[in-house]
């Protein structure tokens, strides 16, 4: 496994569970999916980077 794939996945994970505590918090609604579709689009990027 490459390192940037390896850090891309260890970021996307970090911002999963950041997305997960906001959300468990109560934090707005607006906020816990800015921070989704981050990690979403994030956990794209490891992928496509696996991939390649």
């Amino acid at each position: 496994m490459d390192t940037s794939t390896l850090l891309l996945g260890i970021l996307t994970l970090c911002l999963a569970g950041v997305t997960f505590h906001a959300w468990r918090l109560g934090n707005e609604k607006r906020d816990v999916v800015l921070l989704g579709v981050s990690s979403a689009l994030l956990g794209t990027g490891t992928a496509v980077a696996a991939i390649l």
